[in-house]
């Protein structure tokens, strides 16, 4: 672990060269990247010079970090395709000051440039999951032996760190059981994300739909943490009045080839008509997303297991009424921000699919009886949300812990 000693001077005056690490610039993959996007963008517009490293990336991903302010660069192509821990020699010789890596997407790749290519930079490892809660959802009868290699990589890549932060109480609470000594040696910054406002923010509540889309934005390839199951049973006993449309389900996130199929999945799991349920590919341009969650009138994320839930935080901010998992960081963050104030946003998930399809039918119920009031409550978190939650405040954070760069010892 690095020397102690905070950089020098209040932050603003400081300007940092910072590498953010990821396997993608647009987040078609979910949380990870979108989080890392998002926290570029804020370290550029807080004026420090900003590069992030990626895989590969498409000729409107390099137009959109240029125009926040980053720059992007790809990993180098090796015959079995992009590696990210080959050094690019740009990056090498831009000397960054910090260098950010996340989780297990890139936290290694993140070590790896600031222990053996760039020993002067700092290192910040960004943690956002936690092996313990997501494995036993994924991997059945390997969860076991899976949380413990997990385990055992976060810890060695944690102690050659100089920060070690995670998104949101909950996961930071989860990441310092894995990494702390006892003693306070290791110990986890909880990060908020920033609460991301559209350009065109009015100051006024959205208007509610006409036809009642009930969305889902995730990675479909985790289906059971996710809750899509939960989503769709529950939907099938929402009650409409006679006359009015029945609520549709639109889950985002598949990859293209796993739309038809999962649809399939889940019209046999719900009984639901074939028309309502529309599962479509994650998109590498944001403005999808960002239409998506206009359109909707209920953004849910009924999740068995989620460090946080950044998407929902997306919706929030957008204007859209969410209901979360209370077993997701987001939810603890809302509670720690909002009071009593964010318990309509909050439903209990208790891993028993007849109870969790229960209470989230009623739950979805209660907002589609009453969308202009569930309206005027998600512009009233929103704008109480918007001064507690800004990116530039995540940046600061980050930044003012960060020791003076001196020469590191490298580990062998």
């Amino acid at each position: 672990m690095a020397g102690s000693t905070s950089l020098l001077g209040a932050i603003h005056d400081v300007s940092l060269s910072v590498l953010l690490i990821s396997d993608e610039w647009s987040p078609t993959r979910g949380g990870i990247s979108q989080f890392n996007r998002r926290l570029a963008i804020a370290f550029a517009a807080a004026g420090h010079r900003t590069a992030c490293l990626v895989s590969a990336a498409a000729p409107i991903e390099f137009e959109d970090a240029r125009k926040h302010g980053v720059t992007l660069h790809t990993a180098v192509m090796t015959p079995s395709g992009p590696n990210l821990s080959v050094p690019v020699p740009e990056v090498v010789a831009w000397q960054p000051d910090v260098i950010i890596g996340h989780d297990i997407v890139s936290g290694a790749v993140a070590w790896t440039y600031a222990e053996r290519y760039v020993p002067t930079a700092r290192f910040a490892y960004v943690l956002h999951t936690a092996p313990s809660q997501n494995e036993p959802y994924k991997r059945g009868g390997e969860a076991a032996r899976r949380t413990a290699e997990r385990e055992n990589e976060i810890r060695r890549t944690a102690i050659d760190a100089d920060i070690v932060a995670a998104v949101g109480p909950l996961l930071a609470r989860r990441a310092e059981a894995v990494v702390d000594d006892g003693f306070g040696g290791v110990r986890v910054l909880p990060l908020d994300p920033g609460l991301d406002l559209p350009a065109d923010h009015t100051g006024h509540p959205r208007r509610p739909p006409s036809n009642p889309i009930v969305l889902m934005v995730c990675r479909t390839t985790h289906a059971e943490p996710k809750g899509l199951d939960i989503a769709a049973n529950a939907l099938v006993g929402v009650r409409v009045p006679y006359g009015k449309p029945k609520p549709e389900l639109r889950i985002r996130g598949a990859s293209g080839t796993q739309c038809d199929s999962l649809r399939t999945e889940l019209l046999k799991q719900s009984s639901l008509a074939r028309d309502r349920i529309d599962v479509r590919a994650y998109s590498a341009n944001p403005a999808d997303i960002t239409h998506d969650m206009r359109q909707a009138a209920l953004v849910v994320m009924p999740s068995r297991a989620e460090g946080f839930g950044l998407a929902a935080l997306e919706a929030i901010g957008m204007g859209t009424p969410v209901l979360v998992s209370d077993r997701s960081g987001l939810a603890e963050t809302l509670r720690h921000h909002l009071g009593r104030n964010a318990e309509p946003m909050i439903v209990p998930v208790e891993d028993d699919i007849a109870k969790d399809v229960h209470v989230w039918s009623e739950a979805i119920q209660r907002v589609l009886d009453d969308l202009p009031t569930t309206f005027k409550y998600a512009h009233q978190v929103r704008e109480e949300l918007a001064t507690k939650l800004c990116w530039s405040a995540t940046v600061d954070e980050i930044a003012s812990r960060l020791p003076i760069p001196a020469p590191r010892s490298h580990t062998s």
